[in-house]
């Protein structure tokens, strides 16, 4: 494990939280006319603004580790905060049209454009602000930031020339007056085909604007982390379970591993992907915002958020506003400069509910219909309100968790990648949780060996089913587990072993998948317990094995074509209104030690056999039996109701 690739590309050439873009090589410039440095941060060492004013040209490989410079990521949290709201500002398709074109060459390496360039560089940018209103204007300064382009760089922006040249050609009909454009929906279309050839490609944008350096305050049990591996060059959800003394963390990885020893600055957090900046008309600056106003903003998180103006300052370019934004319930170290014409500012509306000013018992309600524990989980790390009302203990967030269920497997909407297994979670699922199999998965042999770690509740929707493999119950301590729904399939093992705690099987159906009859389908460890409910058992050479000190209860079951119904031990055994179906050899073969009964049940074989039944085990209203032992069940009832009427009389 490594800290993750750090972009060489976006890092120098996007607004930070304290400063313009482009530090370095602005401040060099402003510098030289007189005008004094630019406040804001320097470019960092092996980004790629220098001081000199001289651009880094990027690795380019067909790989998505060209855009990687080193490993070291920023040193504090502050820090990150400031380059992930950096990175923020390479969303495409939002803010006004000049802003989209200042990015766009902002993009380009020196390197990519002829030596004249660099000092018509600076003239073009103001060019571009002050023609904000004029579609013709720029469109022709975007067809001049094109024709700067050296012939390497059309070549490895562009598929092809005559994609180049097809866009250059439609920018000169625009500028020209050859073709009228009077709502600049051309131009935006021409404006977004540039910023997908010339800014970093979708894919390796979002790896690197996926995720967020953890803040310490949030570094706490039960947050969600992702860790980057570097030998296999992808990330990993976790989740932390443990704070360490020596102020490390143990990480639960989605895949069952689990990490010891994982320091704070290799835990990160995943973005929110759901807000987009706005799209600006021709002409507009932005939102009307004065210092001490209230506004909603898209945070770094991409969420819409409640904000308010603690400042106002000029751009980096002549003619431009950027705006201190303070998120309303967030801590300081989040602030940050917005530029005016960003889209990521909108107008502050009293009638507007944003998720973070939301009233308590609408957020609830709309958490309600999430109805999924993961989800749930999620919500809670995306701010520190949202985490206050989900943590568990307070009566709300409890009938929250309670009502929701975690569906299995959890399936990546993206690309269809399973993030979440069924073997996975039962193994890391907390005591009580909710699990629900979704209808037609199929657990095949390489993950048959299911283990429940701790008491869960596992309902399998129609057609979910466990094929030759083994469900291992540990931990149903307290209420107990429950197992609802699954059919289970087993070859050589047995179906089901409940090792610990107190569990419950319904409706689950359990068969052979030999021709003949396979071992014992359900055991019971000692110290165990065990309730069947209206559960069938076919083809196996018993229904269940109990053991000496366990229990068991089975109520409206159905043995079919087993040799023998229940074998025990010992243990207590409590058999009600099940039904045994023919072949079988004997329903019950129990041990001396064997206490409880056999009520009502319906059976097509001897209840005993040749085996004698226990003194402290009872028998009666069970109807299919051979002759004598029917008789024999009629005088022990009758002995049975006289030593009750006895023993009344005496009371």
């Amino acid at each position: 494990r490594t800290h993750p690739p750090v972009s060489c590309s976006l890092d120098s050439q996007m607004s930070t939280i304290s400063g313009p873009s482009d530090a370095a090589s602005d401040g060099v410039a402003q510098e030289a006319a007189g005008a004094g440095p630019v406040p804001g941060p320097q470019a960092p060492q092996g980004t790629a603004a220098q001081a000199d004013g001289s651009r880094v040209r990027p690795q380019r490989h067909a790989s998505i580790e060209r855009f990687v410079a080193g490993p070291a990521p920023p040193p504090s949290v502050a820090a990150e905060a400031a380059r992930a709201a950096a990175a923020m500002s390479d969303w495409t398709g939002g803010g006004s049209l000049p802003y989209r074109l200042v990015r766009i060459e902002e993009a380009l390496p020196f390197e990519d454009v002829e030596a004249c360039w660099k000092g018509r560089r600076d003239e073009w940018r103001d060019e571009v602000v002050g023609a904000a209103g004029s579609a013709v204007d720029l469109a022709g300064l975007l067809a001049e930031l094109l024709c700067s382009l050296t012939a390497a760089a059309v070549s490895y922006l562009w598929r092809s020339r005559g994609e180049y040249d097809k866009l250059y050609g439609e920018l000169y009909d625009l500028a020209s007056g050859r073709r009228s454009d009077p709502v600049a929906a051309t131009l935006r279309r021409l404006v977004a085909a540039v910023e997908t050839a010339a800014l970093p490609p979708a894919d390796a944008r979002e790896r690197q604007l996926k995720v967020v350096q953890l803040p310490p305050a949030e570094a706490a049990e039960g947050a969600a982390v992702q860790v980057y591996f570097s030998d296999e060059e992808r990330w990993y959800r976790g989740t932390v379970t443990a704070v360490n003394e020596n102020k490390t963390f143990t990480v639960l990885f989605e895949d069952g591993d689990e990490d010891a020893s994982v320091p704070l600055c290799d835990l990160y957090q995943e973005l929110l992907e759901d807000g987009k900046p706005l799209e600006l008309g021709l002409g507009d600056p932005g939102p009307d915002l004065a210092e001490g106003d209230r506004a909603t903003a898209l945070h770094l998180r991409r969420a819409w958020c409640a904000a308010r103006v603690a400042a106002v300052r000029a751009g980096p370019l002549e003619g431009t506003t950027e705006l201190l934004i303070k998120y309303e319930g967030w801590a300081a170290k989040w602030d940050e400069w917005v530029p005016r014409d960003s889209g990521r500012l909108r107008l502050y509306r009293p009638d507007e509910l944003t998720l973070s000013a939301l009233p308590d018992e609408v957020l609830l309600l709309l958490l309600s219909q999430l109805a999924c524990s993961l989800s749930l989980r999620r919500a809670s790390a995306v701010c520190r309100s949202w985490r206050a009302r989900l943590r568990r203990g307070q009566r709300d967030a409890d009938r929250l968790f309670e009502s929701a269920w975690l569906n299995l497997p959890v399936v990546d909407p993206l690309d269809g990648r399973v993030c979440l297994g069924v073997a996975g979670a039962l193994a890391r699922a907390p005591a009580g949780e909710r699990l629900r199999l979704s209808a037609g998965t199929k657990l095949r042999p390489h993950d048959s060996q299911l283990v429940c770690a701790r008491a869960v509740h596992l309902v399998a929707d129609a057609g979910a089913a466990l094929c030759d493999g083994t469900l291992h119950l540990h931990g149903g301590e307290g209420e107990g587990g429950l197992v609802e729904g699954l059919a289970i399939s087993h070859f050589r093992d047995e179906a089901v072993v409940v090792h610990t705690g107190t569990w419950t099987l319904r409706g689950c159906s359990i068969a052979s998948s030999r021709k003949s009859r396979a071992v014992t389908a359900v055991t019971v460890r000692p110290g165990a317990a065990l309730r069947l409910e209206s559960c069938s058992v076919r083809n196996a050479l018993s229904a269940v094995m109990l053991h000496d000190g366990a229990e068991l209860r089975a109520v409206e079951c159905v043995f079919d074509n087993t040799r023998s119904g229940v074998i025990s031990r010992g243990g207590h055994l409590e058999l009600e209104r099940c039904r045994v179906e023919a072949p079988c050899d004997v329903v019950l073969k129990l041990n001396p030690r064997t206490t409880g009964h056999a009520t009502a049940n319906r059976v097509k074989c001897s209840l005993f056999g040749g085996w004698q039944r226990p003194v402290g085990f009872r028998r009666h209203s069970n109807v299919g039996l051979p002759a004598a032992e029917e008789a024999a069940e009629a005088e022990e009832g009758a002995e049975a109701e006289m030593a009750a009427e006895a023993a009344a009389a005496a009371a």
